[in-house]
């Protein structure tokens, strides 16, 4: 509306109406969830007719995206994919091709607003402020390599929720930052980047050590036979969680554990304690309404399986 442009919108979503409004409406710009934008990359007969020379950005967020994602987009079709970080608590952090050209930066790290030596040129770096705080002890983390919750503040960034003032007050830290329940940690050769971990409770813990589902899902995906991958704990009464994955495949692909131990171990350099110990072949992942993956369904059904094994 700042830009005196036109929104065009409906709901609830329907793939054929959206589809046909980036035809038929000369969209400039448009957001997506990455599991949408994966379906339309593999299903490029669906984006036939669309003016590509109009529609050259897309933001995504909701979920991380892969690299494939992003470079696919930019090589077939000439589209730069945004990524975004946020909550409907407030936007947060943005990766653009203005700062970010490569396609693999991109998919995995966003700009560390504040730090010293960068002038990020995002909308809202100027309007947010951010800090990483580990979550057990409340320390504000300073280092690379290091997971910690992120917590920002700042105009963009809601004041509390509607007549719920115990709810807000846990929602904010002794400093006003609101508490994300998203880890990330500092990367970078200049420590000038954040990247995201996983979910506070999006950890399998197997034998004590901590393992990023979104890091590892990020290279399941990678494999050719793989349309969509999610990580989740599989219960087991001597480690604690084995690391169990669910996977759709691409059509006519097929799968074993056993390969796919292989490619992690061998093309991706996986540590042995990260690999997966159990591979589960769905027809789609459960999503909400907005593409995200419901973990708590897989843990459900890796539990049951667990049980009866």
């Amino acid at each position: 509306m700042w830009l005196r442009g036109t929104v065009v919108q409906h709901h609830p979503f329907d793939l054929d109406v959206f589809l046909g409004q980036l035809r038929d409406e000369a969209v400039h710009y448009t957001i997506a969830a990455p599991a949408l934008l994966n379906q339309l990359l593999q299903q490029p007969d669906k984006l036939a007719g669309i003016d590509f020379k109009r529609l050259s950005r897309i933001g995504s967020g909701s979920a991380p995206l892969s690299e494939w994602l992003v470079r696919g987009f930019a090589e077939r079709h000439g589209v730069q994919i945004i990524n975004y970080f946020g909550s409907n608590e407030g936007a947060a952090l943005s990766s653009t091709p203005g700062e970010l050209p490569d396609p693999a930066q991109r998919a995995a790290f966003f700009p560390r607003i504040g730090v010293d030596g960068f002038n990020w040129s995002a909308v809202n770096a100027g309007k947010v402020r951010t800090r990483l705080v580990d979550p057990d002890t409340g320390e504000e983390i300073s280092e690379s390599g290091r997971p910690g919750e992120l917590r920002f503040a700042g105009a963009t960034i809601f004041s509390g929720y509607y007549r719920a003032p115990e709810l807000t007050a846990r929602a904010f830290d002794d400093q006003g930052y609101y508490r994300t329940g998203d880890l990330f940690e500092i990367a970078g050769d200049r420590n000038q980047f954040y990247r995201f971990v996983g979910r506070s409770k999006d950890l399998v813990i197997r034998g004590g050590m901590n393992i990023s589902s979104e890091e590892i899902e990020n290279l399941v995906i990678g494999h050719p036979a793989v349309a969509e991958a999610a990580m989740v704990g599989w219960p087991d009464e001597t480690m604690g969680e084995r690391v169990c994955v669910f996977a759709v495949l691409r059509a006519g692909h097929a799968l074993t554990l056993a390969e796919l131990v292989a490619y992690l171990r061998e093309q991706c350099r996986v540590a042995a304690f990260k690999l997966p110990e159990h591979l589960i072949q769905i027809d789609a992942l459960p999503r909400n309404p907005v593409g995200k993956v419901l973990k708590r369904e897989l843990r459900e059904e890796a539990a049951r399986r667990a049980q009866a094994a």
